[in-house]
């Protein structure tokens, strides 16, 4: 299965020559299972309406799904902007369904701005608290959650 899931990835990165792993935005978010068809279907429909590429997979058995963007460095603002259209809109799919942004990749920088969202202000405020009493001099990934 870690093989054919390596092989989709850069299969996916493949549909758009020149295009890397650094020059690609993958998705993770995670949702209900009854609600899982139904999401990965409206992102499919975002991918091909918006006219960027990006393969949408997941797997079935825990919700977690994701959508594989290459872009290139010639792209126009344009098309970035439709691709960060897609990640937007499924992510806030996500968590309209009772899902997360994230599933098993992480927060990262791209998805703080979308944490006050899913778990309001006052978890953030939670979250900042006890990073903070953790790491008060944020050497523990600085910039995150401070």
């Amino acid at each position: 299965v870690w093989n054919a899931r390596h092989a989709l990835y850069y299969a996916a990165i493949g549909l758009r020559p020149g295009a890397t792993s650094r020059s690609t935005l993958v998705t993770d978010a995670c949702v209900p299972l009854s609600k899982f068809a139904g999401i990965i279907s409206a992102t499919a429909r975002d991918v091909t309406e918006l006219n960027v590429v990006g393969p949408c997979f997941g797997h079935a058995g825990d919700g977690n799904f994701h959508c594989i963007l290459p872009m290139l460095p010639t792209d126009s603002s344009d098309y970035i902007k439709r691709v960060h259209t897609v990640n937007g809109n499924l992510i806030q799919r996500a968590i309209d369904a009772g899902g997360t942004c994230t599933g098993e990749h992480g927060v990262g920088y791209g998805k703080m701005k979308y944490l006050p969202k899913q778990y309001g202000e006052g978890g953030v405020a939670m979250m900042r608290a006890i990073k903070n009493s953790l790491d008060p001099l944020n050497i523990m990934n600085p910039g995150k959650i401070c």
